[in-house]
């Protein structure tokens, strides 16, 4: 049974031609929370007069995708930018319709069953299919890095794009080989062992480990096994607003020999050579991003990635 028509979808779960993960799953927490209160009244199930969230709605979100399967995107479930007071009401018109409220409830489960298997569909296009967008003009080297960055971040793969866009920058900025492992395949998985880099990427003496959350155990000790070796240098590369943090963690005296490491953005990282690469000019810049992009899809994404972060320019 189709009970989300495409004609809602369109209207309310998209932006343009995407799919806004936080509406989608705005929804799916509001039908779980119908599993218990069966009730087809928006107001019932609000947070408060005027919330955009729902009673519990990371609790009734999280039960949603424990049952589907599917990995939440918007960490919140849309609790704070879902807009459901605008399109909520309408949705469980959509069950009253297909005759919820006179359904037993095995017959209201079922329901409720069709109509989330619809939304979850479309959550699981935008983590397999969906491609990243970007424009490239008007705008600098690093606010294009930082805009795919946050989009895969909506996706929960801002990890994955970010060491796979800094080992295309090093692939077409010194012309060598830059071997395609997938995102912290590379990574050591405990001291002595041999096989595995001491980083996410070894440019001679230079360690470099993307690590764009906040400050970890596993990074830190990362940082210290390299700089055991008294000839490397370690580059640690995280989100622009986050270069602050690392540093003051840094700092505070657990990792020693902090002389040897840096801590930038992979905004700055990438953004800085892609500009010297262009001599400063708007046109090369365009092109020089077009031959990181290339490398990136073809070198990382083709071979270790998902189709979900291919990166599309428009």
């Amino acid at each position: 049974m189709d009970i989300v028509p495409d004609g809602f979808v369109e209207e309310w779960m998209k932006k343009g031609d995407r799919f806004i993960p936080a509406r989608l799953q705005a929804a799916l927490a509001l039908l779980e929370k119908l599993r218990s209160d069966p009730v087809l009244d928006l107001t019932a199930h609000l947070a408060s007069k005027g919330s955009s969230g729902l009673q519990s709605h990371e609790t009734w979100g999280n039960r949603a995708h424990k049952r589907l399967q599917i990995e939440a995107i918007n960490k919140n479930h849309g609790r704070r930018s879902s807009s459901l007071q605008d399109w909520g009401q309408e949705l469980l018109d959509l069950l009253k319709a297909a005759g919820f409220e006179n359904a037993s409830k095995s017959g209201r489960s079922t329901l409720l069953d069709d109509a989330q298997r619809s939304l979850a569909e479309k959550l699981r296009y935008i983590l397999d299919q969906e491609p990243l967008e970007v424009r490239l003009g008007g705008k600098t080297a690093e606010t294009v890095v930082g805009e795919l960055l946050k989009q895969a971040e909506e996706k929960g793969k801002a990890g994955d794009v970010a060491q796979y866009l800094v080992g295309a920058k090093l692939k077409l900025r010194f012309k060598r080989d830059i071997p395609a492992n997938q995102a912290n395949r590379a990574d050591r998985k405990c001291r002595g062992d041999a096989k595995a880099q001491p980083g996410d990427f070894v440019i001679e003496n230079a360690v470099i480990e993307v690590a764009v959350g906040l400050p970890d155990d596993k990074h830190m000790n990362q940082i210290a096994d390299a700089l055991e070796d008294s000839d490397f240098e370690v580059w640690l590369l995280t989100r622009s607003d986050r270069v602050g943090t690392w540093k003051r963690e840094l700092e505070k005296g657990e990792v020693t020999d902090v002389k040897r490491v840096v801590v930038t953005s992979v905004e700055a990282f990438i953004g800085q050579n892609i500009s010297e690469l262009s001599e400063f000019s708007s046109k090369q810049k365009t092109r020089q991003l077009k031959a990181l992009v290339d490398l990136y899809n073809k070198e990382w994404v083709d071979k270790v990635g998902l189709p979900g972060i291919k990166i599309i320019v428009k």
